[in-house]
């Protein structure tokens, strides 16, 4: 296996997450800025929901030493919440050293302009692309405000690493398959094989991970901090007198980069504001119901753009459609920080729960759509629909009247391509034929031709036994 064609995989996403914007005074946009800390810092950081004992702790303080990686506002690290893509490019470019400038020019028409002396997210995403890091989703986008799944992470740290040393990581012995599940998808299964195999998944339980599903924080220091331990590993000089262990020879990298937004100064302008009307596609989520949170990230801008620290803000949702979905009501999610940037996370737990949750952000007194979530059915006791291990089939079973009629699709995740499909008829089985040999332990989901508004499921989750 060539480990330059392993690496020229594009980086796609399972879960589709946009930007809204809505201009009256201030603007409020979906997006997630993640911090930075100082580099001035002279001790090893310390965040009080990363004790000692947590599993990622070596990984999580060793690159926020090296400024790869910081806390948010009330000291916390966040190790379990997601990352988005313009999030990791950023973490991987200071993470590899690369030498980032305002003549880096990104080559998205999708990525936002971080402004004179603001490096996020555009001078990141250019570096990024520019050392073949990342592809984007096309040749113009990169979609940076979806979440950034552990299959482009793996990736993009292959990448990463055989761009600083190409010869550095070793091919896998024939018959080597890794952990189960990891090398099925034919994008980016070789390089999850690639990187289990020299250690850059070490420390991550990936029997219990789905690599379709987001990258956590924590899991992104692991993975980082593993690559940076092969790219330099400690060296050990020995003396006559003792045993001497060497700093590792690498530089921290870019000590000259400015935080986003850190630098912004909020200025309320007293001249009249114009009104702009929000996008009419809010952004959509697909979350398990009972099985995963998802997220809402919001940053309030002034009318300049401009950062707006301390504004309140409430979320309130409505089910378009559904079953046992909890809806929130006016939650206030706190004061914006710095960086105008507050976040609120919420599952659904209801047995058999699932649906559409439409969220609306509310900031001095400006409202935009937020959010549609696509609350996906768990389907792993019932069997409404399943696969075996070993066949290119799918079987709807009878009786499942909310689809009936409809045309039926199977998906390794919710935003990648149709692997088959049939029309179902209630009252019989159907069995379609799917384009993809299904692996025990491996998720997939069954989508219907349905609305948001017609009460049917959109979407049924199941694992192969």
């Amino acid at each position: 296996m060539d480990l330059k064609r392993v690496v020229s995989t594009p980086l796609t996403g399972r879960h589709n997450r946009l930007a809204v914007t809505l201009c009256v005074g201030i603007v409020v946009a979906v997006a997630l800025v993640l911090s930075v800390v100082s580099l001035a810092f002279a001790s090893a950081p310390s965040f009080p929901d990363v004790p000692a004992s947590h599993p990622y702790y070596a990984a999580i303080t060793d690159l926020a030493e090296r400024g790869v990686i910081g806390g948010y506002t009330n000291g916390n690290f966040g190790p379990a919440d997601s990352i988005m893509r313009q999030q990791f490019a950023k973490m991987i470019v200071l993470a590899g050293g690369y030498p980032v400038s305002e003549s880096d020019v990104s080559p998205f028409v999708d990525v936002a302009a971080g402004g004179p002396g603001a490096l996020y997210p555009d001078n990141y995403i250019a570096v990024a692309a520019a050392n073949h890091l990342t592809v984007g989703k096309t040749a113009s986008h990169f979609d940076p405000y979806s979440l950034v799944t552990r299959y482009q992470v793996v990736t993009m740290v292959v990448r990463m690493v055989l761009n600083l040393q190409p010869d550095l990581l070793t091919m896998p012995p024939t018959g080597f398959v890794g952990s189960p599940g990891w090398g099925n998808d034919p994008i980016h299964g070789p390089n999850a094989i690639v990187a289990e195999y020299n250690g850059l998944l070490a420390g991550l339980d990936l029997s219990a991970l789905n690599p379709y599903g987001f990258m956590t924080r924590g899991e992104a220091a692991v993975v980082l901090h593993n690559a940076l331990v092969k790219l330099h590993p400690v060296t050990t000089t020995t003396t006559l007198a003792s045993t001497t262990t060497a700093v590792p020879t690498a530089t921290t990298a870019s000590t000259t980069t400015t935080t986003s937004g850190s630098t912004t100064t909020t200025t309320i302008a007293s001249t009249t504001t114009t009104t702009t009307v929000p996008s009419s596609t809010p952004p959509t989520d697909y979350a398990v119901a009972g099985l995963e949170q998802t997220q809402v990230v919001l940053t309030v801008r002034d009318q300049f753009g401009n950062p707006l620290p301390t504004a309140d803000v409430h979320l309130t949702s409505t089910a378009l459609e559904g079953n046992n979905l909890a809806v929130m009501s006016n939650v206030d999610i706190g004061l914006t920080d710095g960086n105008g940037n507050v976040a609120h996370s919420w599952a659904q737990n209801a047995a058999g729960a699932w649906g559409v949750e439409q969220v609306t952000a509310t900031a001095s007194s400006l409202t935009v759509t937020a959010r549609i979530v696509q609350w996906i059915y768990d389907d792993r006791s019932t069997h409404h629909v399943s696969a075996a291990a070993g066949q290119q089939k799918v079987t709807v079973a009878s009786g499942f009247a909310l689809w009936n009629g409809d045309l039926l699709q199977a998906h390794l995740n919710p935003a990648g391509s149709s692997l088959g499909s049939g029309t179902y008829v209630w009252s019989s089985s159907l069995v379609f034929t799917v384009s993809h040999s299904w692996v025990s332990g491996e998720a997939f989901f069954v989508e219907a031709n349905s609305t948001n508004t017609d009460n049917e499921p959109n979407w049924i989750y199941n694992v192969v036994p």
